[in-house]
């Protein structure tokens, strides 16, 4: 893993297997994904990173539970097979198998299906958890379903409040911001070197090559700075809508662009 002092230093870590699990997509503007695009339609998967090794497993973000709901500002869809069930069981796991979850924030299509995994511990930035109990009129829509219940309570919410954050050897959480105030990304080692899942903060491999921040956005130098930030720190990404990751891809995830 790089470290903070010297991003390009390596040390022994143990390694993990990342897989996408695709829960969902949504068909909307390529602005949203990517500022200043063109004008047209595109589909987006919506991906779950499923993440094992060192004996555990984890995922970061949950995905989409109730695509209708979600209709009504943009067309959603899950497929048959796309539900955290199906697509767990397509790896041999089951809910009660996750240890861990990260959300890179609180949008509905990252966190929509916390409330299955009672049993699991969760980590979240602590500003992504206050900014979601009262986000801006801009977002508000977008964090409206509930993250905790009788079964999942604040208690099992580990509220992150400072960079590179160590879950595990070799699972490190580093602040993203931009896309919202309190996202966050996830560096993971992996046997392809040090893969970024980065939720929102950068949707589509244009956001890296021109760059550009996600078309929903709270602060466009902000997100810049994730972005570069997220180039500095890992060899490969897995973005959470980048519509050329294939189904339970577990190797070969787009290679960061230099310069």
């Amino acid at each position: 893993m790089r470290t903070r002092d010297n991003p390009r230093r390596s040390t022994i870590i143990p390694t993990y297997t990342v897989h996408a699990l695709r829960l969902g997509s949504i068909r909307t503007e390529k602005s949203a994904a990517v500022q200043g695009a063109a004008p047209g339609i595109i589909d987006i998967p919506v991906w779950v990173a499923a993440v094992e090794g060192n004996g555990r497993r984890m995922l970061i973000d949950t995905g989409i539970k109730d695509a209708e709901k979600w209709s009504r500002g943009a067309p959603h869809s899950l497929e048959l097979g796309e539900t955290i069930d199906a697509r767990l069981a397509e790896l041999g796991w089951v809910r009660a198998d996750i240890d861990l979850v990260i959300n890179s924030h609180l949008h509905y299509d990252h966190a929509e299906n916390n409330l299955a995994l009672p049993n699991a511990q969760f980590f979240v930035s602590r500003a992504e958890w206050e900014f979601a109990r009262d986000p801006s009129s801009a977002q508000a829509g977008l964090y409206d379903f509930e993250w905790t219940g009788p079964d999942l309570t604040f208690m099992n919410y580990t509220l992150i409040g400072i960079d590179y954050y160590d879950v595990l050897p070799g699972v490190r959480v580093i602040q993203t911001p931009g896309h919202t105030p309190g996202h966050q990304s996830v560096l993971i080692s992996t046997d392809e070197g040090v893969l970024c899942v980065t939720g929102d903060a950068a949707c589509l491999m244009e956001n890296l090559t021109i760059p550009a921040p996600p078309g929903v956005h709270i602060s466009s130098a902000v997100a810049l700075d994730s972005i570069d930030k997220i180039c500095r720190l890992s060899d490969r990404v897995l973005m959470n809508h980048d519509v050329q990751i294939q189904q339970f891809q577990s190797s070969g995830f787009p290679v960061v662009p230099t310069g």
